[in-house]
């Protein structure tokens, strides 16, 4: 199980430790069921992780907009192992999207300070 908890803002969070070639970084990250990938970061720390780039790729924003944006690849610590995943380097607070959750339930109590519970499904 992977726990986490709702802030201020009342968006579901959880504290991950993400692997770089320089270094490793903890980060908070914000759940976003609407984003169909693994992860995002903001450029500042992928560049202090030191991650490999991947291909950049068209994506389709929130706002149905299309860009070419970087993608860069990481190790994190997911659940009870390291997974490597494909990380979207985008502005803003990282967010884990549902491509991270494939195989996983989440329970959250949408108060501030509210539990955030990630379980594996079987």
């Amino acid at each position: 199980m992977i726990s986490g908890i709702v802030n201020t803002v009342l968006e579901a969070t959880l504290q991950l430790e993400i692997y770089g070639s320089n270094s490793q970084q903890s980060i908070v990250a914000v759940i976003d069921t609407g984003y169909n990938g693994s992860l995002t970061l903001p450029r500042d720390v992928i560049s202090a992780l030191g991650l490999p780039p991947l291909a950049s790729r068209s994506v389709t924003l929130g706002d149905a907009s299309r860009k070419v944006l970087d993608f860069y690849e990481a190790d994190v610590h997911w659940d009870t192992t390291r997974k490597t995943v494909a990380v979207l380097c985008v502005e803003g607070d990282p967010l884990i999207g549902t491509a991270l959750l494939n195989g996983y339930k989440i329970e959250a109590v949408f108060v501030v300070g509210g539990s955030v519970e990630i379980t594996g499904i079987s």
